[in-house]
């Protein structure tokens, strides 16, 4: 959150092309995925990384 708040600001005006915008969801999804991953850990208290945590943090 706090790195949002720095980077926000500074996009304002920013013009991105379509490779770049696709890069930033992409990228977006795996934060998604990582705090999902995360959310259910903490609900059933395992925190062993898993096969797909472990995929998902080496960006496959």
């Amino acid at each position: 959150m706090a790195t949002l708040g720095r980077l926000v600001p500074r996009m304002r005006g920013q013009e991105f092309t379509d490779h770049e915008r696709e890069t930033v969801r992409r990228q977006i999804g795996r934060v998604r995925a990582a705090a999902d991953w995360l959310e259910g850990a903490v609900d059933n208290g395992e925190f062993t990384l898993d096969e797909q945590l472990t995929q998902l943090l080496k960006g496959e």
